[in-house]
């Protein structure tokens, strides 16, 4: 538990929630399932974000919206989310946590904490999936730029309230691949990539990797080597090695630096042809 904590505040308005968490000391509390075993002595106060209204998920013509306060387990059970990831939802929610742990962690708990090895965050990455913050003023961030300034960002009181993802028009395939110590356990490396193809060519492409660097991240140059390309199995490979070649991730016990690399290249060589796949282009 926090062993300084000794408030307990629970607003029934943004405003006043924001005002709150700015003051020394206070944070947000959602799920509660990283801050209340992190024991950091540091919090003395908490703000529950429970009553402001963001546990909500909500279809839109061009997204799909979700309140920060959503538990983690409700979003494999959305018909929206199902179809928008193609089934994704639910083979990679699993891969998170325990069942009890998804029904209590959050989606604002898991954008705060922008875990290296998170396969939801990884999958929400190739979505092009953003966020609304406030810090102090209200903005929207891509996932891409909030998990590569998360800490700056939430410094002082930031805010997550809610996550945006678009929905893919056109011809589109999303892929996902992991590795871990067993089928169900957490990935020790997962990959996602998402391709929007007109005539057979890429339009669009993203890659995302996980548990390859200190946060998930896009291999952004190994994207743009297949945009305006058909997305071949010769392609497919080069693209693979290039998100692989410039990573550095760090080892411990699930895996070396050097195992890590050559999965990050195998698994996003599967994630992208299952992309090609489902975009009816295998």
């Amino acid at each position: 538990m926090l062993p300084n904590l000794h408030t307990y505040h629970r607003p029934e308005s943004l405003e006043e929630a924001l005002r709150l968490i700015r003051q020394p000391g206070t944070v947000p509390l959602g799920g509660g399932t990283h801050l209340l075993p992190s024991k950091d002595p540091s919090v003395e106060a908490v703000v529950d974000l429970s009553r402001l209204g963001l546990s909500y998920i909500e279809g839109k013509p061009d997204r799909v919206s979700i309140g920060a306060t959503v538990p983690l387990q409700r979003l494999m059970e959305s018909a929206d989310l199902v179809d928008l990831t193609q089934g994704w939802i639910r083979e990679v929610v699993p891969l998170v946590a325990s069942r009890n742990l998804r029904g209590q962690a959050t989606v604002g708990g898991m954008l705060a904490c922008g875990e290296a090895d998170h396969p939801l965050l990884v999958l929400l990455l190739a979505l092009d999936a953003s966020l609304t913050l406030w810090a102090p003023e209200r903005r929207t961030v891509g996932l891409d730029s909030f998990l590569a300034y998360r800490r700056r960002l939430l410094t002082g009181g930031g805010l997550i309230t809610e996550l945006e993802i678009p929905r893919p028009v056109g011809v589109v395939g999303l892929g996902f691949a992991h590795v871990g110590r067993t089928p169900k356990d957490r990935p020790i490396v997962c990959a996602a990539s998402f391709l929007r193809l007109e005539g057979g060519i890429c339009q669009e492409v993203r890659l995302a990797l996980g548990g390859v660097g200190d946060r998930p991240l896009r291999a952004s140059r190994a994207e743009q080597h297949l945009m305006g390309k058909e997305p071949s199995v010769e392609q497919v490979e080069e693209v693979a090695a290039l998100a692989a070649e410039p990573l550095d991730p760090p080892a411990d016990f699930r895996g070396s630096t050097e195992y890590r690399r050559a999965m990050a290249k195998v698994l996003a060589r599967r994630a992208l042809l299952t992309a090609k796949e489902r975009a009816g282009a295998g």
